[in-house]
Formats: C-alpha cells, structure tokens, sequence
C-alpha cells in the first residue's frame, strides 16, 4: 500500500524523520524551495546591486542551488555568473564539469572554468603522487578556494555561493570542536565573515539548512541528470571520519544534524566577538592574497610540495 503525502492525497516520494512528515513531489519541492528563500532572506544573502558567482562542480547540491539561485537571482535583477574549478582528478571531475556546462547552458548562466594546472600549476593526481605530502583533501580545500576567491574578484563578484548543505556544516561545526579550532568556527556561517576587505569575497550558503538526501531528492524530482559519487580522494579526509559519525547518529536520532546546527548558531556571534580583532588583514608576500600571516597558506603548501609555480 502507498504512503500518502502529509499535505495531500498524493502518493509520498520521501518521508523526513526529523518532522515525521511524507512529501509527494509537489509539497516536497514547495517545501524545499520555500526553505531555500527562507534562508536567503533571513541572513539577507543577495541584495539588490550584488553581482553574485556561483561555485558549481557539477554535483547535485551545487547544481541545486544554480537552478534555485538563477529564479532568485532573475526576480531581484541580480546578476548571476558560475564558476567552476577543475583540480585535474582523472575520470571524476570531467564528469561533473559536463554536468555544470549543460545545466549552465540550459539556464542560460555564464559560465567560467578554472584549473589547478593554469592557476596553480599542479594537479589533484599530481599531488597524490607526492611521498611527502598531507591529505590530498586539505591542499586541494586551500587551492580551490584561493582559486575561487581570486577569479571571483577579478570578474567583479563580490559574493560567492557555494552548495554546502546541512550535513556539511554540521560536519564542519563538529570538525572545528574535534580539531579544538574555535577560531575557524567564528569565521564560520551562511554567509559572510569577521573580517570585511575588498579583497575578500563574502560567501553565502543558500542550502545550509538542506540535508543532503533531501537535495539529492530534489535534483533527482526536477530532472536534472546529476551523476552521483564522491570524489575518488574522500576517503583520505577527516571529514569522511566525522560524515559517517553523524549519519550514525542521526539514523537513530533523528534531528541530531539540525541540533548541532543550531546550536553552533546560537553562540556564533559570541565567537565572534572573541576571535575578531579587528587587525587589517595582510597581504601574502608571495602570491599577493589575503593572508592572516606572510605567507599564505596555498604558498606555504606549495613550499611544502617543493613546487613553485
């Protein structure tokens, strides 16, 4: 026997644990849309006169919050640009990137490519290979975003999506407590930072309260022909340690990631105040890019790698 919607008679699509409710496809993505708006609003993420990039890799949740962003976007006469980065993983990114240039050309959104090879001069693969090296994840995280920040503000932008879910902030949350970095968690949130500077380029996170099943639900409903996997160097992070962790917990507690969400909420603005010193930040020696000491971390990783670009 079919389970019947909460909303309506319709047939159910996906039950939601934590509020005990079915969704058929329609109450479902209504719900799921209404959320997104709800949290673009109430942290004020676009604004008219913005000019807003979207990082997109081409997996469900980034492709998500495109199509979600370009119906806000077009409503507030905001612009609206996607940037993606290839970090040269063989037989995964090429995949995703296929995906974002044709949702990107259905939608009719710019779209810019960025590689680890012509922005850094390395590769994913290349840094995999290294004896001498950390977790793949940790240099490809620094890169990725020192790539994304530098375009970002060379074409104009000045803020920047990106499709972190619920389950990634909850992850990021536990991570930073795990790893004692209260520091990192102050300058965490939907949006923005501590520190203002023209050379930084605020990001917002419209999906923040999305769980990731729910979005890849979502992607799946409005066909969006999304291939599913994970990056074939996941398994090496922390975060997949820390991933597997809550999904545990929230199977038998549903809930647990919305809890751990909201409570790093209710004392964001009190780590806040502690960690911000106001201090001007400092531009990197070397590369010319904020840093918080005289070598940024990606040149510091680079020096590590015994690279030089």
């Amino acid at each position: 026997m079919a389970v019947r919607c909460s909303k309506c008679n319709g047939t159910a699509v996906i039950y939601l644990p934590y509020g005990n409710e079915n969704f058929c496809k329609k109450h479902f993505v209504d719900s799921f849309e209404r959320r997104v708006r709800r949290t673009v609003r109430e942290f004020r993420m676009i604004r008219k006169g913005d000019r807003i990039g979207a990082a997109v890799s081409g997996g469900k949740d980034s492709v998500t919050m495109l199509h979600l962003l370009r119906g806000i976007c077009d409503s507030m006469r905001v612009p609206l640009v996607a940037l993606s980065v290839d970090e040269g993983i063989e037989g995964y990114r090429a995949r995703t990137l296929q995906v974002a240039k044709e949702n990107c050309r259905k939608l009719g959104v710019e779209h810019k490519i960025l590689s680890f090879k012509k922005e850094i001069g390395i590769t994913v693969d290349e840094i995999a290979e290294r004896e001498e090296r950390m977790r793949t994840c940790s240099y490809c995280g620094v890169f990725r975003r020192w790539i994304l920040n530098k375009a970002a503000r060379e074409m104009g932008l000045n803020k920047l999506a990106v499709g972190h879910n619920l389950d990634d902030a909850a992850q990021t949350i536990l991570m930073n407590f795990l790893r004692n970095e209260p520091f990192r968690l102050a300058r965490f949130g939907p949006s923005g930072g501590i520190i203002k500077h023209e050379f930084f380029v605020d990001r917002i996170k419209p999906l923040m309260r999305i769980p990731e099943r729910e979005s890849a639900v979502y992607s799946i409903i409005k066909g969006m022909d999304i291939r599913f996997g994970r990056c074939p160097y996941a398994h090496e992070a922390f975060r997949n340690k820390v991933r597997c962790f809550l999904n545990d917990l929230e199977e038998e507690f549903p809930g647990t990631k919305f809890r751990v969400f909201n409570s790093f909420m209710s004392v964001r603005d009190v780590l806040g105040e502690k960690f911000n010193t106001n201090e001007t930040p400092m531009k990197c020696k070397q590369c010319g890019e904020l840093s918080s000491q005289e070598v940024c971390m990606r040149c510091r990783m680079l020096e590590e790698l015994k690279f030089e670009k």
